[in-house]
């Protein structure tokens, strides 16, 4: 045997990165050839991993990529350079500190900052001109102003003082946007507070004197299809684009597809005649039935990988050989018990099975939504839990 042989790990999403060039493609139906498309990256591209997002992100052809934290740039600095593409623009869509302002500009990465305040652009100025002085050269930052319409985190509240921020000679305003608060909320929630930011910010920017290149953007993922009126130069793709976090209104058609489309384990330990009133786990907060002995099923997963500590308190089922059994005891760090007892006695379970904790295995099914439900979690927070613990692999789509 080959003493180099290395095992897979024992717990792993299965994910096809390719599905992001369907996705955007569907999108560019609603926005059209004319609005331009961000692809949000943030968070390591919401768990997917930027390093392995990268080449299908350029290949859907979005004009601008986003993300927040330098190490984040730093990766697609390093892909752009391995792979010579250069006319993708940048955006940070969350204020700079001055240590990534100043990497950003030394390295030339070109990233166009957000500027949500006067006092914030004076700061950059102030870092600019020192940064200008020590090199010998002059050096002017792109910009997006931010406005404040209803998010209360970063945004502009006076035209007057984005005017005199458009007076700072080292920033050059590119681009002026707004963040929706309330777009995932039900109608006609959501309805009644857009319409209400998107006025304020058309108020605001009909008070500004821009040049005619200056790109306006507004729709987020929640809005970027269900609200036309939102689009305006550039709509920003997040989760919807990685087909998470979606219902009936932002993909009316149903045709985005989840990038994750399966998240799997095995079993390693099938323990038989369990007396009645068994306690399972830490603390024993669950017990085996009481009518009869039951049979459990040890798999490799835990709060390690991302599973809810007390998820058996929340209902949940994996699916084995094509059918639901339920969890039963508290998450360990790395094993969870599954109730087999109901098991079909022509077809097993047995040793070394796939388990499937979400996706499809036979004609059953266990969704994100549903998953995240149970946890009373949005879809995006519950991706992030479970993707920036579990290991991912590459697979081909059915």
């Amino acid at each position: 045997m080959d003493q180099n042989q290395i095992a897979p790990d024992a717990c792993i999403i299965e994910m096809d990165p390719e599905i992001y060039i369907h996705n955007i493609k569907e999108l560019r139906i609603s926005t059209g050839d004319k609005v331009k498309i961000c692809a949000v990256m943030k968070a390591d591209a919401y768990g997917h991993g930027i390093e392995v997002m990268m080449d299908s992100i350029v290949k859907s052809g979005v004009e601008y990529i986003s993300a927040i934290d330098n190490c984040e740039f730093r990766i697609m600095q390093k892909w752009f350079k391995e792979h010579n593409v250069n006319h993708l623009r940048l955006l940070r869509i969350a204020p700079a500190t001055k240590e990534e302002l100043i990497e950003s500009i030394i390295n030339n990465w070109d990233v166009e900052e957000v500027v949500g305040s006067l006092e914030q652009g004076q700061y950059f100025s102030k870092i600019i001109t020192e940064i200008s002085q020590k090199l010998g050269r002059d050096i002017v930052v792109k910009i997006h102003i931010n406005v404040e319409t209803a998010m209360g985190r970063m945004g502009f509240r006076k035209v007057s003082d984005v005017k005199l921020t458009q007076q700072i000679t080292n920033l050059k305003v590119v681009g002026i946007m707004t963040h929706l608060a309330r777009e995932y909320e039900a109608p006609p929630n959501d309805e009644i507070a857009t319409r209400a930011q998107v006025d304020l910010f058309q108020n605001f920017v009909s008070q500004l004197t821009l040049e005619s290149t200056v790109i306006k953007h507004v729709a987020n993922s929640a809005a970027l299809v269900k609200k036309k009126y939102t689009q305006f130069d550039m709509v920003r793709a997040g989760s919807i684009a990685y087909g998470e976090d979606k219902d009936q209104y932002q993909d009316p058609r149903g045709v985005i597809k989840p990038i994750f489309h399966k998240w799997r384990t095995s079993v390693v330990i099938i323990l038989r005649d369990v007396p009645p009133n068994s306690p399972i786990g830490y603390n024993g907060i669950q017990r085996t039935r009481s009518d009869r002995d039951s049979t459990t099923a040890t798999i490799r997963v835990g709060y390690d990988y991302g599973f809810p500590q007390y998820g058996c308190l929340n209902n949940h089922f994996v699916l084995i050989r094509g059918k639901r059994f339920p969890i039963i005891g508290k998450t360990s760090m790395n094993m969870l018990v599954v109730d087999i007892t109901e098991q079909d006695q022509e077809n097993q379970v047995q040793l070394g099975d796939e388990v499937v904790i979400v996706g499809k295995q036979g004609k059953e099914f266990i969704s994100w939504e549903e998953f995240s439900e149970k946890q009373k979690k949005g879809i995006t927070e519950q991706y992030l839990e479970i993707a920036n613990q579990c290991p991912k692999i590459i697979v081909k789509s059915e």
